[in-house]
């Protein structure tokens, strides 16, 4: 039996399709499994942690977490079974211990208690390696399986002539002041710029002053904010895109760039990270040059891009073979 610890279908979130794909390839290779869907947000996250703790497991089953963080691994450490795990936001930024809102995350203890731990960059893995060299043994580059069908009917949509879109969040470690500097160059030349987002109770940032005012300024400069309620609303205006740039500093796989590109997007990213792993050399600027930038837009180089590899099939393919199933 294969128990699939996982974070609930959230409309939006990575999630969903992070799902959807795992489920798929389990059911085509007809591998029997138990879905376990942890939400700590409702009210029905205590039955579902006791009911995992009566979990008869035997040393022939698999425990797989979608996040390695998933705090229920404290409770299967010691249960019969192998444990696997898939790490999001490993160390994307350069610095340790590893804290979310002043809260140590015991990291490198939680990852101790895995047998195997799949990466979605060679960026990662190596920053992984880097900071937690105990655990080097546990960690394989997978990729993240990116589920193409879901985008598939999306393609055939007219591109907008100069159309540039960001896709990706408005926040500090994306460079948005760098986004807006780029935005008013493009704009100046001709350029349609949009910043596609996803609102919360209705508003970009979910009320952060801060961003709001960045948004203010990105707005006063040309840039339109478009709303996506959907993620029908945002493949449809993302496949509108004649080129999608991100100017961010802080990406282990941005699954919203190669959503891009998959729809026939131009795209323009730093040759930095993970990025030179997936884009092609002629569409990376070097980081933080506007004039780059701005050239790789107004004079696209029209390259094929490695996306291929993370098709879900392929990504899940690797599970399995490190799961052994």
């Amino acid at each position: 039996m294969l128990y699939f610890v996982t974070y609930p279908d959230w409309d939006g979130h990575w999630h969903k399709y992070y799902n959807r794909s795992v489920c798929l390839e389990l059911d085509k290779h007809q591998i029997e499994y138990t879905r376990i869907t942890t939400d700590y947000a409702s009210d029905t996250i205590q039955a579902t942690l006791m009911n995992i703790q009566k979990i008869d497991s035997s040393d022939d089953d698999t425990w797989l977490f979608s996040i390695a963080q998933n705090p229920v691994i404290e409770l299967v450490e010691r249960r019969p079974g192998k444990k696997f795990g898939h790490i999001h936001g490993l160390n994307c930024f350069p610095f340790e211990p590893a804290t979310l809102q002043g809260v140590d995350l015991k990291e490198s203890e939680r990852l101790g208690y895995y047998d195997g731990l799949f990466l979605s960059s060679d960026w990662s893995y190596e920053n992984a390696c880097r900071c937690y060299p105990e655990h080097e043994n546990r960690f394989t580059r997978t990729g993240f399986p990116v589920d193409f069908d879901v985008y598939r009917s999306y393609r055939h949509l007219p591109k907008q002539k100069n159309l540039v879109v960001f896709n990706q969040r408005l926040s500090c470690e994306r460079l948005p002041l760098i986004e807006i500097q780029l935005a008013t160059q493009l704009i100046a030349l001709g350029c349609e710029v949009w910043h596609l987002y996803a609102p919360l109770n209705g508003k970009i940032t979910g009320g952060c002053p801060w961003v709001n005012r960045l948004r203010q300024i990105g707005e006063s400069s040309g840039i339109r904010f478009v709303a996506c309620p959907s993620k029908d609303i945002y493949h449809r205006h993302l496949a509108r895109a004649h080129a999608v740039v991100t100017t961010s500093i802080c990406d282990n796989l941005p699954v919203a760039l190669i959503e891009a590109i998959y729809l026939g997007a131009v795209p323009v990213a730093p040759n930095a990270m993970c990025f030179p792993e997936f884009v092609h050399h002629d569409n990376l600027y070097t980081p933080y040059s506007l004039n780059e930038m701005v050239e790789r837009v107004t004079s696209p180089p029209l390259r094929p891009h490695a996306i291929a590899q993370y098709d879900r099939e392929t990504v899940l393919e690797k599970y399995l073979q490190i799961m052994q199933i």
